[in-house]
C-alpha cells in the first residue's frame, strides 16, 4: 500500500487524486524541505522547522485543507532547521523514529531528495512513498551504492538519496 493509498477515498467512497502535502506547501510558495510528516490514519503530524510564526500558521492552514486529512497535529518549531550534517536521531527515538523526511517528494522537477530510514523501512517501502510503487526500490539502491552493498541491507538513521 502507497502512503497516500489510505487517503484516495473520501468520506462519499469516491475516488479523488489526492495532492501531498508537500506539494501543496511547494505550490503555495513555502519550501518543505525543513518539514516532516507522520502519517496516521486520516491524519498528519507536521514536524520540522517553520522560519516564522506566521509561515508556521499558514503551513498548518494549507496542509488542513487537503480534503482527505481529518485532523492535523503542529510538532513544528519556529528558526531554522538543524545544520546539514548534524547527528540523527537515536534508534530508540520514537518522536523522530517515524517520522519521514519528504524534501522533495512530489515536486514535478527531477530534483532528488532524501529519506531517513526509521525503523521497519525497507527499500520497498521507501520506493511505494517516494514513486508510488515499490518495485522501483533499485532506483533507490543504485544511487545510495556508496553506503549500500545489499538492497535488504538498509539501517536506522542512514539518509538515502532518491532520485526525481
Amino acid at each position: 500500500m502507497g502512503m497516500f493509498d489510505f487517503l484516495k477515498k473520501n468520506k462519499t467512497g469516491s475516488t479523488d487524486t489526492v495532492t501531498p502535502p508537500s506539494v501543496v506547501l511547494r505550490n503555495a510558495g513555502i519550501d518543505p524541505s525543513t518539514l516532516t510528516f507522520k502519517f496516521t490514519g486520516t491524519g498528519v503530524t507536521i514536524g520540522g522547522h517553520a522560519a516564522s510564526a506566521a509561515e508556521r500558521k499558514r503551513i498548518v492552514e494549507l496542509v488542513s485543507a487537503i480534503p482527505q486529512l481529518q485532523s492535523v497535529e503542529d510538532n513544528m518549531q519556529i528558526g531554522p532547521a538543524a545544520p546539514a550534517g548534524s547527528a540523527p536521531a537515536a534508534v530508540g527515538d520514537s518522536s523522530a523514529a517515524a517520522e519521514v523526511s519528504h524534501s522533495d517528494q512530489g515536486s514535478a522537477s527531477s530534483a532528488d531528495s532524501t529519506h531517513t530510514v526509521v525503523s521497519g523501512d525497507t527499500l520497498w517501502k521507501i520506493a511505494e512513498q517516494h514513486y508510488g510503487k515499490g518495485s522501483d526500490y533499485m532506483r533507490i539502491f543504485e544511487a545510495n551504492r556508496d553506503q549500500l552493498d545489499d538492497p535488504d541491507r538498509i539501517k536506522v538513521g542512514q539518509v538515502l538519496q532518491i532520485p526525481g
